[in-house]
């Protein structure tokens, strides 16, 4: 049988149908490109691009859905996969689906801004590149390649430029031992990666040195933009003084290229977990082990201490473990429903108005609890990022054999 062919017929005017495509999903756009050449052109025109994610984040935020992107080592290779904030919210008794795909080992995921994903990869000669890419549509770019190993990294926008920047702290053997040095790396068609300053000592406390890890909260910056300034933050402890333990927030700003820091809230017992930003602020989470509960923070006014202000104080449940127990806030949707994860892995939904608390169904086929992951999971690796159908301007993927392809879930056992 002889299957006929479609052939699309421009019919409407140019504006009508430029306006009736910016009222779309980035996924279902990203999939319309193949309908004809001049769709496909309109569609990847940087100006479209732009007005979407505008419209997205004054008009219509559902064009653009929130993900979560984590990576699982599975050697001799590492899986991205990437589940639907969305679903676990509407419905949690109901499976969410994960996307999986699969790419070299030793893939990292250090950030995400505007749909882009930015992940390092290191080989055994302890080489590494970065690669940006967009998973809505395919879009991928790598970076050249440098020498060491990125302990502290972190990327993100500089809205001063329009261009996206990546910062790492490289770590290599050298003639003389073990050698830091702190690099940038803005993606662009002829970009290489430039040596900046290092930390400065004052910020992050006498006698803690640059590369003392144990001192890092989260080793993997978090990003935040503002009118004001867009900067990479780190948070981090430093020594105790009379009995208390003062932490603090070091941040690159990635317009000036300078840093600076800010103290956290004072922690008198527990654990200070990752920084993150939820509704457009800096927050942080910290464990309280006398009073058996988190503590979630908000900092009002990027920068100034005063401004941190209690979002949420949130009980320790029983079907959590209550050992290292360290909560991970990742997102929080109109309702007041935060979406958070457990140092165990699992997935925690808790209703900040009410105080009820449900557990996701993850629709993993190789994990036997369908209701957290497993441990070759690291929280640094669980990133919050929007679909969209942006790309650095200037820039055309150049790494296609470093597309990341996907991987079909294992079919689920017949039960009779």
């Amino acid at each position: 049988m002889r299957v006929k062919r479609y052939e699309y017929k421009d019919d409407l005017p140019e504006e009508l149908i430029r306006e009736i495509l910016l009222r779309l999903p980035a996924r279902t756009l990203a999939s319309l490109r193949s309908v004809c050449t001049s769709w496909r052109n309109l569609i990847s025109a940087p100006d479209f691009t732009f007005n979407h994610l505008r419209r997205s984040y004054f008009r219509d935020p559902s064009l653009t859905p929130p993900q979560i992107a984590y990576h699982r080592i599975i050697l001799p290779s590492v899986t991205i996969r990437v589940l639907s904030v969305q679903s676990m919210m509407e419905n949690p008794s109901k499976p969410t689906r994960l996307d999986c795909f699969r790419g070299p080992c030793d893939y990292t995921i250090v950030g995400s801004f505007h749909g882009l994903l930015c992940m390092f990869n290191y080989d055994r000669s302890q080489k590494s590149h970065a690669m940006l890419w967009n998973p809505c549509t395919g879009f991928t770019f790598k970076s050249p390649e440098i020498s060491g190993i990125a302990r502290i990294s972190g990327f993100g926008y500089d809205h001063l430029s329009d261009t996206y920047k990546l910062y790492g702290i490289f770590k290599k053997n050298g003639p003389s031992g073990m050698e830091s040095s702190t690099r940038i790396y803005t993606f662009g068609p002829t970009s290489s990666w430039r040596r900046i300053d290092d930390i400065p000592l004052a910020l992050l406390g006498v006698g803690v040195p640059t590369d003392d890890h144990c001192t890092f909260h989260n080793t993997t910056g978090v990003f935040f933009c503002s009118k004001k300034a867009c900067t990479i933050n780190w948070s981090i402890m430093s020594p105790k003084k009379d009995w208390i333990t003062k932490d603090v927030v070091v941040y690159f700003d990635l317009g000036k290229e300078t840093y600076g820091g800010f103290t956290l809230p004072v922690r008198l017992s527990g654990y200070c977990t990752h920084l993150c930003v939820l509704r457009d602020c800096l927050s942080v989470c910290y464990e309280d082990e006398i009073k058996r509960h988190w503590i979630m923070w908000q900092m009002k006014e990027y920068g100034d201490p005063q401004s941190w202000t209690t979002l949420a104080i949130i009980p320790f449940y029983p079907q959590l473990p209550l050992r290292g127990n360290r909560l991970r806030p990742l997102y929080i949707s109109e309702s007041d429903v935060l979406l958070a994860l457990s140092s165990h892995f699992q997935m925690v939904l808790y209703n900040l108005n009410d105080g009820s608390v449900d557990f996701p169904v993850i629709d993993s086929p190789s994990d036997n609890n369908h209701h957290s992951f497993d441990s070759s999971h690291y929280s640094d690796s669980f990133h919050i990022y929007h679909e969209s159908l942006v790309f650095p301007r200037g820039l055309q993927s150049n790494s296609s054999d470093m597309l990341l392809r996907f991987m079909k879930p294992k079919p689920k056992p017949i039960i009779s």
